[in-house]
């Protein structure tokens, strides 16, 4: 090596050195800077969706001091809006650099602890919603009470009178479920969509229904008028609300907030559970800031632990807390797992010529198609909004069928991932009833299937309401209590063993109500 050449060499490598130790400073700087924190509370929620704001509520009205654990961000307290559909900002996708929505991610972002996470498998996809409301953030609000019949079949057990005349009408009430006025969907140019899906669904023989909604339609009513800002008329779904939508934070958390018995830590990742030699829980938290760096790790321990992580969450948490710390869990954890039947379809070329299904639609659902009697094809139908910001002619639906086939949930202790045990043979009769479903509708209306929306029109792979994986009277007991433990409770999506034949967050935040409601009346959290 000539002069020139090794004095170059070696600048580069005593700069690298240099580069090297000041960048192993800086990392040792960040972590020393950490804060540690080891806490005692007597009860502690993990998640804020509908069984967690619901335990809240009713441990809270019952004057226990209650600590919720929320990985998301409180959003209503950040003071930060919420994104639309067609300008996707902050609330859009969690840590991301690319919106996630289940099409057009054609948009480039700055990681944020955003509203709208995707965990992606090998044959499914699945959206969560992360920030104080959990779930109930993002999704259309659809309101829907199960049928009686299927409900008995599912939860063969639970007294479907005391639930169809107590439960549910309690939570349609908390959750302040309305109904859109007639007139204001046949005026509203907005549900020209839901209009049309609903006429050319009788054309092809097939029965609607009004779908109730947690967004208050009154206000609706005030933005269609541009009386006040708009929400559902300004693309906002998925990526949150900003205004006329009954969001848990508003309803059950709110109520539970003002007993002064609830503290909600926002941004709070639970990793790990561990059982003490007392029956009491320590949970092992990272703290996180809006661009997802750690800035504490944090020690809690509960006398009672209520996980409400939704389905998912709450599986990660056991069977990694299982694999990491050999934490008992019962043999039937993970097993029952189903997508609530969803399966994704649409059609295009939808009355191109009378104007198709509307240039401007509202982002809230209100009409369904009911094709649940039907013994060959039951299943029922979203008639769901486009919202692209111009007449693409195209209607979008979300079929939710029965799950004859569950999967299974179990954990890589190597990758340190959830693995799904499910694929294309759990999903054949949904693709079959899109199918009758589409090729009934095209032969009455006109119209094809939605070959670039997809997988050529067929969303075998998207769900939205991941159910099960810790059957009420199955993995737990009657009223949520986790087998194998003294003082450890589910409370959320996992109860529901895989199907409930509809938007289910009714019957979550049903199923919820009658276990908290049991578990207080047993003296479980004295």
């Amino acid at each position: 090596m000539d002069r020139k050449n090794f004095i170059r060499t070696s600048a580069l490598a005593i700069s690298g050195f240099y580069f090297l130790q000041s960048e192993l400073f800086r990392a040792a700087e960040r972590k020393n800077s950490r804060i540690t924190e080891n806490t005692d509370v007597p009860i502690v929620i993990i998640g804020s969706g509908y069984g967690g704001a619901v335990s809240a509520l009713r441990l809270c009205e019952a004057g226990k001091k209650v600590v919720m654990l929320e990985m998301g961000l409180n959003w209503e307290k950040a003071g930060i809006p919420f994104s639309n559909l067609l300008k996707p900002g902050k609330s859009s996708a969690w840590l991301k650099k690319k919106s996630i929505a289940p099409f057009m991610n054609i948009f480039s972002l700055t990681p944020f602890t955003g509203i709208l996470d995707r965990l992606d498998f090998e044959h499914i996809n699945i959206w969560v919603g992360r920030g104080v409301g959990g779930g109930s953030l993002v999704n259309g609000g659809m309101a829907v009470t199960p049928k009686e019949s299927y409900f008995k079949e599912i939860f063969p057990d639970l007294d479907a009178d005391k639930f169809y005349s107590h439960y549910f009408p309690l939570v349609r009430e908390e959750l302040k479920v309305n109904v859109i006025d007639e007139q204001f969907l046949k005026d509203c140019p907005y549900y020209k969509f839901t209009r049309v899906g609903e006429e050319e669904a009788h054309k092809a023989g097939f029965k609607t229904m009004r779908v109730p909604n947690v967004y208050d339609f009154k206000y609706m009513e005030k933005e269609f008028r541009n009386e006040v800002p708009r929400s559902a008329l300004n693309t906002e779904v998925i990526y949150g609300n900003n205004y006329g939508k009954n969001s848990l934070d508003k309803t059950y958390l709110r109520k539970a907030l003002e007993t002064g018995n609830l503290e909600i830590l926002d941004l709070h990742r639970v990793q790990t559970i561990q059982l003490n030699d007392d029956k009491s829980y320590t949970l092992n938290v990272q703290q996180i800031d809006t661009s997802g760096i750690l800035v504490a790790d944090k020690v809690f321990n509960c006398k009672k632990l209520i996980l409400s992580a939704g389905t998912m969450g709450t599986l990660q948490l056991l069977l990694q807390s299982h694999a990491e710390n050999n934490f008992p869990v019962h043999e039937k954890i993970g097993k029952k797992w189903g997508n609530n039947g969803n399966f994704m379809t649409g059609r295009n070329w939808v009355k191109p010529l009378s104007g198709g299904t509307g240039a401007k639609q509202s982002t809230i659902p209100v009409g369904g198609i009911d094709n649940w009697e039907d013994p060959e094809h039951p299943f029922f139908t979203e008639i769901a909004p486009l919202p692209m910001g111009m007449d693409v002619a195209t209607a979008l639906y979300l079929l939710i069928n029965r799950v004859d086939k569950k999967g299974e949930v179990t954990y890589n202790k190597t990758s340190q991932s959830l693995t799904l045990n499910w694929d294309k043979s759990n999903t054949v009769k949904m693709k079959e009833n899109a199918q009758y479903f589409i090729r009934k509708m095209n032969k009455a209306n006109g119209g094809t299937r939605s070959h670039l929306l997809f997988n050529n029109g067929f969303g075998a792979d998207i769900c939205y309401h991941p159910l099960g994986g810790c059957v009420l009277g199955e993995a737990t007991n009657e009223f949520g209590k986790l087998k194998n433990h003294e003082n450890l409770y589910v409370l959320d999506g996992s109860l529901i063993p895989g199907t409930i034949g509809v938007n289910p967050f009714v019957t979550i935040t049903a199923i919820a109500e009658y276990c908290i409601e049991n578990l207080i009346k047993q003296n479980e959290f004295v």
